[in-house]
């Protein structure tokens, strides 16, 4: 009897080289981040806010106050993250609270193209995200101060 398979280099009856074991990956199981809404101040309900009026150095900002910014703040796993929708695209960050004053960390912005004064806008509130927020919450609405500069929310 004949054989088509090559038994050249190797002696009769004995097995060619073993392939070498497959490690198999270890199974890590992670559980997604846990996301809660979180309240900026005590006094005010945790919920989404959609500004109403808006000042940079006392002149009235029209496009804060047609609702042209929205902010959350939301825990993400035990840490604080501000959250906010501009005219041009979303910005985040870290952020802290000590009292009534807001602290926001390094900021992520979105990737989108802005047209006419929607980059400008941005910038504004980039710069008003960028400097301590003393924070007030009265008769629903929520009170953002920063240097000369204000915001005022409410709950959308």
């Amino acid at each position: 009897m004949t054989s088509c398979a090559s038994t050249q280099g190797r002696e009769q009856g004995t097995a060619g080289p073993t392939p070498p074991e497959t490690v198999r990956a270890s199974r890590v199981t992670t559980t997604p981040p846990r996301e809660t809404c979180a309240a900026f101040l005590p006094s005010a309900p945790c919920r989404a806010y959609v500004s109403i009026a808006g000042t940079a150095d006392g002149v009235e900002l029209p496009w804060a106050a047609s609702g042209g910014l929205t902010v959350q703040l939301s825990s993400v796993n035990g840490s604080l993250y501000v959250t906010a929708k501009t005219p041009c695209s979303p910005v985040s960050g870290p952020a802290t609270i000590t009292g009534n004053t807001l602290v926001v960390g390094e900021l992520g912005i979105g990737a989108m193209g802005c047209i006419s004064d929607a980059g400008t806008q941005q910038q504004w509130f980039v710069d008003f995200l960028n400097r301590p927020i003393e924070m007030s919450f009265s008769q629903g609405t929520l009170n953002w101060k920063s240097g000369t500069d204000t915001l005022t929310f409410k709950g959308k």
